[in-house]
């Protein structure tokens, strides 16, 4: 089999989760499910509302097979603009990490998006719409760093819209957005919002939800079960998948939020799949 790439969105900074995650996707039961993991694809937020962020960049520096984009907390931690959703624990964090040296050169080659012409992956934080066809001419700076890729995300209602969290997209605008960028059969990847969703774009342009009818399985790990959705890749179609939230410790002590969300991409029999998947960390399990 070959290998796999792992996907990963909104760590935000829980270095408990992401060394679960990490742990598992190299365990030899995951290499023969999956393959294994030949590249780690990171779609942002990688600090903030968490409290440990130095930890977290600094694990994934030493992974020499990651490729990563920016997200709207990371690029908040790097000006130092205030974003909502950190507590006092997490803003004390990130600002003593910011403070120091160690952070710097991490994000330096992390943009708004990036494009696999080959395995026909394309990955944004929020959304791939370009930010100049839809953003007013007169806008201030916050009102054009909303409407960026890092804020952009998905509309429920059916309507695009812009208010104070973002530009809100149809799928229908990500895919005509992507197909000037890659051959057709393309995924669009894409986090931010912190829940799992699944488009599909048929060759006739007609898109349609399909985070329901995806297959549902678990299997076994290290002890831990690990939930699946399962999405077969035709060559007809195209796709738009969100990610759900990596790296809840933030929300945690507040909400009880304790299921970590990751993906994994992965060719098998000559055939495309994309398994989104998820497991309860257990906090007593998992160092703090």
């Amino acid at each position: 089999m070959r290998g796999c790439t792992l996907l990963l969105s909104d760590i935000h900074a829980d270095i408990g989760a992401l060394d679960a995650i990490l742990k598992l996707t190299h365990d030899p039961a995951f290499a023969g499910r999956f393959g294994p993991v030949e590249r780690v694809l990171n779609l942002g937020d990688t600090v903030e509302r968490g409290y440990h962020p130095c930890e977290v960049i600094d694990r994934l520096r030493s992974l020499h097979h990651l490729v990563s984009v920016l997200g709207n907390h990371d690029e908040a931690f790097i000006c130092g603009n205030p974003v909502s959703g950190s507590d006092s624990r997490s803003e004390a964090a990130n600002s003593q990490c910011r403070a120091q040296d160690t952070w710097k050169g991490f994000f330096e080659n992390a943009g708004q998006y990036w494009a696999d012409h080959d395995a026909r992956l394309y990955a944004s934080h929020g959304g791939p719409v370009d930010p100049e066809t839809i953003c007013p001419a007169d806008a201030d700076q916050i009102t054009a760093w909303l409407h960026s890729r890092t804020w952009q995300r998905i509309s429920r209602d059916g309507q695009r819209y812009f208010d104070w969290s973002g530009y809100h997209y149809l799928p229908e605008d990500a895919f005509a957005a992507v197909r000037k960028v890659l051959q057709p059969g393309f995924v669009i990847l894409c986090g931010h919002e912190h829940a799992e969703a699944a488009f599909e774009e048929s060759d006739d342009g007609k898109v349609a939800d399909i985070l329901y009818w995806l297959q549902k399985s678990s299997f076994t790990i290290k002890g831990r079960r690990i939930d699946e959705k399962l999405l077969p890749l035709r060559e007809d179609r195209n796709y738009l998948v969100r990610l759900g939230l990596a790296g809840p410790e933030g929300y945690y002590p507040y909400f009880g939020w304790d299921r970590s969300y990751f993906g994994v991409y992965y060719e098998k029999d000559g055939r495309r799949y994309i398994s989104l998947l998820s497991f309860v960390l257990g906090r007593d399990r998992v160092p703090p």
